[in-house]
């Protein structure tokens, strides 16, 4: 149970505070065990200590005790005695002749009392030390304190030759020593215990910049990644371990979008098959539908052809826009450098005339020659068209970028703005004045519109097919008063749910017949070799089939033509419907007369 306690809460922790606490614990543990020697050590020097000093006073007091008997100057000794008792820890010092009796003690007690009488703990280490020569040590309790009692015997000739020996006595007290050693014990305690923390404290820091950054760098990356379906590799990834399972993201992403290509090929491939089976069945039991199905088949092919065509044009635009665009870029970006070089020129030039005014010859007549004023009034007018020039290059690159965006697997979230201004841009060349008209004019109403999701690519041709057209109607216009060709864009949201997109021209208008036919395939009005008639077919099933919207014509023979398309917000809406939707007939479409 406690086992699976503790794997518990490490699912509900992060990496950080998990390798922060096993930091900690591990810490901690080497701390408590250095602690534990570190209090044996003190306690082992603390005995060391005790047993030195107090051998140290003894044999100091031993020393004394052999001059002052020899020349009887007991007064002496027993101030000695007095002195080395006010030392600290010291509770109490005597000395004992070889009869027990006491010479001198601490506390003033009479000559003629027993030492060993008056103290009977001490009286078995007082006897080893006499009878043995040998320095003796106990720890007792004297007066309710622990203490350590030290006895040094020596030998004196007042006692005689007989081997009779006094003893020299100091009693340690052993409370004091050890408070003292509580005391450095808990200080280098306080000491390790700051010391972890501040390691805690580093070691988080580093987690954090080492391995968690990269990996929330890398978290994003992958969060990313599920709204653009590309992985982008971090910039800044140092460990070699987050950097190997950022490639393997990488990779796996690489791989996850071959796939899906894959299966979008697939699924297309089948979808073709099985048009082709029905299309066989249908030649089998009904014979008389047999031309329909050859223009069905038709349709299918041209419009894989032309999606196929699209696409590849789309790689090699976006390519081209990719080349141009960095030493488009740069020539952008010294431009600015360019103009505060000349400035300073000019000014370095001014400052010449200014401080040599009678100036040189040959400079005078170089200047004349190159016609300064000329070169200063007309270098600004370089610059800035050579600015402007790069500007609009930088602009059509982001058009081209825009408008060759690939269709993916699934639908993407856009702004549908943004497409239409690519596709005017790359139009632009059409829309200037021609010598056989004025520019045509474009009136531009676009409303607050939430991101659309959409095949962009898909949107963006459509777009491309229906401002085309507009084109040529308004070229195909002829009338005797002044003309302004014209065409209008209208976007605005419908019941919160759908999108709606007019785009209306000026021109000539398409008769009644032919509007029943637009959106036929293979269906043109234009010369041999301007128009494929499938440019409003694709245009009509990318906007139905594949976006579960509509397109409608509102036209007046010599006034004009609108197209509308209504387009949903959100893709889900209807998938369901994309079947039923994709098989209507042709006598489905709306079509509005004026």
């Amino acid at each position: 149970m406690e086992t699976l306690k503790g794997l518990s809460w490490f699912k509900k922790h992060s990496l950080s505070q998990q390798l922060l606490v096993n930091s900690g614990l591990s810490l901690l543990t080497v701390g408590l065990g250095t602690l534990l020697i570190n209090y044996q050590l003190i306690q082992s020097d603390l005995e060391k200590q005790i047993r030195t000093r107090a051998q140290s006073i003894t044999q100091s007091i031993e020393f004394a005790t052999e001059g002052l008997l020899e020349v009887e100057q007991r007064h002496i000794l027993r101030r000695v005695v007095q002195n080395y008792a006010t030392l600290p820890t010291v509770v109490e010092i005597a000395i004992v002749n070889p009869d027990g009796q006491v010479l001198a003690d601490s506390k003033g007690s009479k000559q003629e009392l027993s030492y060993g009488v008056e103290y009977t703990e001490l009286l078995s280490a007082i006897n080893e030390a006499a009878s043995t020569g040998i320095e003796v040590s106990r720890e007792i309790t004297f007066h309710q304190k622990s203490a350590l009692v030290y006895i040094l015997p020596f030998n004196s000739l007042l006692f005689g030759t007989s081997g009779r020996r006094g003893l020299a006595i100091a009693i340690i007290d052993l409370r004091q020593m050890k408070q003292e050693v509580g005391k450095t014990f808990l200080t280098s305690t306080i000491t390790m215990l700051v010391g972890i923390v501040i390691i805690l404290l580093l070691i988080w820091w580093l987690i954090r910049k080492q391995l968690l950054a990269p990996l929330d760098s890398l978290n994003q990356a992958v969060l990313l990644s599920k709204e653009t379906a590309t992985f982008s590799m971090p910039e800044k990834i140092s460990a070699k371990e987050i950097q190997f399972l950022a490639n393997t993201f990488q990779s796996a992403f690489t791989q996850l979008e071959a796939y899906e290509k894959l299966k979008a090929e697939i699924i297309q491939r089948l979808k073709v098959e099985s048009v082709l089976r029905e299309s066989e069945a249908r030649e089998r039991s009904k014979s008389e539908q047999l031309e329909k199905t050859l223009l069905e088949l038709q349709r299918t092919q041209t419009q894989l052809v032309q999606n196929e065509k699209m696409s590849s044009l789309g790689q090699l635009v976006a390519g081209v826009a990719h080349e141009i665009n960095n030493p488009v870029n740069f020539i952008y970006g010294n431009i600015q450098y360019l103009e505060g070089y000349i400035q300073d020129l000019i000014k370095l030039i001014h400052l010449y005339q200014n401080q040599h005014p009678n100036g040189n010859q040959a400079v005078d007549l170089l200047l004349e020659d190159i016609d300064l004023d000329y070169i200063e009034n007309d270098l600004p007018k370089l610059l800035n068209s050579m600015k402007i020039g790069s500007q609009r290059i930088r602009e059509i690159v982001l058009s081209l970028r825009t408008f060759s965006r690939m269709d993916e697997a699934e639908f993407k979230a856009v702004d549908i703005h943004e497409g239409m201004e690519s596709t005017l841009l790359i139009l632009q060349h059409r829309l200037k004045e021609q010598p056989n008209r004025p520019a045509i004019k474009v009136i531009k109403d676009y409303g607050q519109l939430p991101l659309l999701e959409c095949y962009a690519g898909q949107l963006n041709q459509v777009f491309m097919n229906i401002l085309a057209n507009a084109i040529d109607a308004v070229e195909e216009r002829r009338t005797k008063e002044p003309f302004e060709p014209t065409i209008t864009i209208h976007t605005s949201l419908i019941d919160s749910d759908y999108v709606k997109i007019a785009i209306a021209d000026n021109g000539v208008g398409i008769p009644e017949a032919v509007q029943k036919q637009i959106f036929n395939p293979f269906f043109t009005t234009k010369p041999i070799g301007k128009g494929t008639g499938m440019g409003m077919s694709i245009s009509y099933q990318v906007i139905t089939d594949r976006h579960g919207g509509e397109l409608d014509c509102i036209s007046t023979h010599g006034q004009g033509t609108e197209f509308v398309i209504k387009i949903p917000i959100r893709q889900s809406y209807t998938q369901g419907l994309n079947s039923a939707i994709k098989f209507q007939e042709s006598d489905c479409r709306r079509i509005t007369l004026v």
